[in-house]
């Protein structure tokens, strides 16, 4: 089996107009709340999923959360990630990691050239599983030194829904947990938002947690995102003091992601899981840095920008060493998500993953894949047994929203 091409398929949804970027550098102006001549990154849904072909008509899927264009642009430029491995043996996932790393090392080793190494890496460890009949976490198992986990693939693995955006008032962000609690989830995460958590002030701060706990019950853990508002580390540990008897799982993204020193500061001034780690860090070096000198509580590579699962894995096991969690970010992106399902399967120090409930929905995140997402009763998710990862693109989906790269 050789790899013959690699696609870069960008997805739009305009959805209802009011989807909200998360870079205020992008936000709707005068509009009205329609998305009118703003950026083509705001007002609706932005997705770049890549796949991999080969010449015996299996193909394999990754997911990147950047623009399709630059991912694009990544992969078949001349020096591109499509050139180094047309003709390669796809089931040869490591391998090939390293040649895309080595051979893009003077223009990447970090940031977006990782995320679409990361994403092709994905598809391959799909096309592998599909080879051989055998679904991705049997091939990706590694051992994680001494520990106290089972021996086997966990056959459910645990999401926390990220409830995105929480809301304009505490009426919306009791109506949206419902919303999620009603998927039967175990537990879940607010964001910051202007006029709430991490905007205004400390009582509105407190008002927004308790309104959290009081909807979501005494049993869910709840996990906070603050997007990096607070600037010092007296303010962070003014709040987290205030709101640590809501019994928070951790306070995500406190301070500014190069503030490295401050998130040492605070983990170590506070009882309370400080995590970290979507907001553009890849691979285990940046990850060595957050461990080693943040002291970091939480890590959250992302399933979509860190490097690709195996990379994960390195992270998930330097920060095991630490005594301290993985917890992989993906938001929406749901080929990220079904990643995430077989790294959970056989990391032992990842109780959670994040899993999207978005608002406006969207086919791009409901129903991008099939078989559907299944959360049971008991807050828990299946782990896909079949070949590869288990899913396959939605090509009624894709027809419908597909675009040019952008």
């Amino acid at each position: 089996m050789k790899i013959t091409s690699i696609e870069t398929i960008a997805l739009r949804d305009d959805a209802d107009g009011t989807v909200t970027s998360w870079n205020p550098s992008f936000e709707i102006a005068d509009t009205g709340g329609k998305a009118g001549n703003a950026p083509a990154s705001t007002g609706g849904y932005d997705l770049t999923v890549v796949r991999v072909n080969t010449d015996e008509g299996v193909s394999g899927i990754g997911q990147c959360e950047a623009p399709s264009l630059v991912i694009d642009g990544i992969i078949r430029s001349s020096q591109g990630l499509e050139a180094l491995l047309v003709g390669e043996d796809p089931t040869q996932v490591q391998r090939l990691w390293q040649k895309m790393y080595d051979s893009t090392g003077v223009y990447g080793r970090r940031g977006v050239v990782i995320g679409a190494i990361g994403a092709v890496e994905t598809a391959l460890w799909d096309i592998a599983g599909k080879a051989q009949g055998r679904p991705v976490h049997e091939l990706i198992w590694r051992s994680f030194a001494t520990t106290a986990s089972d021996t086997e693939p966990l056959r459910r693995v645990t999401p926390y829904a990220t409830v995105y955006p929480p809301g304009a008032n505490l009426d919306e962000l009791e109506e949206r947990l419902n919303i999620a609690i009603s998927r039967g989830v175990k537990a879940v995460k607010i964001e910051e938002w202007p006029g709430q958590f991490g905007n205004v002030d400390v009582e509105t701060d407190i008002a927004v947690i308790e309104k959290a706990r009081s909807v979501i019950g005494p049993k869910r853990d709840l996990m906070i995102d603050v997007q990096n508002r607070w600037r010092d580390v007296g303010q962070a540990l003014r709040t987290i003091e205030e709101i640590e008897r809501f019994r928070p799982f951790f306070i995500e993204a406190p301070l500014p992601a190069d503030n490295i020193e401050g998130y040492r500061r605070l983990a170590e001034a506070t009882s309370v899981r400080i995590a970290a780690g979507d907001w553009g860090f890849s691979t285990r070096h940046e990850f060595a840095d957050l461990l080693r000198r943040g002291r970091l509580d939480v890590v959250q590579p992302s399933a979509v920008r860190a490097g690709g699962m195996h990379e994960i894995l390195n992270i998930a096991e330097d920060a095991y060493r630490f005594g301290a969690l993985c917890i992989p970010h993906t938001w929406c992106h749901v080929v990220g998500v079904a990643a995430e399902l077989h790294l959970a399967a056989i990391t032992p120090n990842m109780p959670y993953f994040e899993f999207p409930i978005a608002f406006p929905p969207s086919p791009l995140i409901e129903n991008l894949l099939l078989p559907n997402f299944v959360i049971s009763d008991d807050g828990t998710m299946e782990v896909p047994n079949r070949p590869g990862l288990g899913y396959e693109l939605n090509e009624d989906v894709i027809s419908e929203f597909r675009v040019e790269p952008y």
